[in-house]
């Protein structure tokens, strides 16, 4: 960080967090601007791949929920951007708090986001370990316009809790988690 910051690279800090270290994260924040970061982004385990191998140090919704009101009123108080990351419902408490976002919405897989791994393979997210397509073998344009997936996770045609919440179309709810 530090030679990044002396070179002139903006740098962000990324954190995971879990039921043994959530009560640092703000502590965690003032070191992110302590060293110049731009951003502190908090990620939130997802039990899917090798998170599957420690889901009972996910945090439970009472400390979800306590956190990112945490987060919230933590980015109101300094300049960087803070970012919580797999918890989308950031974008629900941040309306409830009356603040403004530069996100449109709160899960992005398949909307406005998708990972392509080494050997080519696109995925929805980092945590949906699915397959919808190769770029080795297909042009990304046409994985992004015409997979599967991706069209139906760009539909607001969700299923249980998400699909009758009112803050849907904000949050998107982690479709990770809901596996559509």
């Amino acid at each position: 960080m530090k030679n990044c910051l002396a070179a002139g690279v903006p740098f962000q800090v990324h954190t995971t967090v879990v039921d043994w270290n959530y009560h640092e994260v703000e502590q965690l924040t003032d070191l992110a601007v302590e060293l110049g970061a731009v951003a502190h982004h908090i990620f939130f385990l997802v039990p899917t791949g090798r998170g599957a191998n420690i889901e009972e140090e996910s945090l439970r919704a009472e400390g979800y929920e306590h956190l990112l009101q945490r987060i919230m009123k933590k980015q109101q108080q300094v300049s960087i951007e803070l970012k919580p990351t797999c918890a989308p419902q950031f974008m629900r408490i941040a309306k409830e708090m009356g603040m403004e976002t530069r996100f449109g919405r709160g899960c992005l897989a398949g909307t406005s986001y998708c990972i392509i791994g080494p050997k080519g393979k696109v995925q929805p997210c980092a945590y949906m370990d699915m397959e919808v397509g190769n770029v080795r073998e297909t042009p990304f344009s046409e994985i992004w316009q015409n997979s599967k997936v991706f069209k139906i996770l760009r539909t607001m045609e969700y299923k249980g809790g998400c699909g009758t919440c009112r803050y849907k179309k904000i949050c998107g709810g982690c479709r990770a988690r809901a596996a559509f």
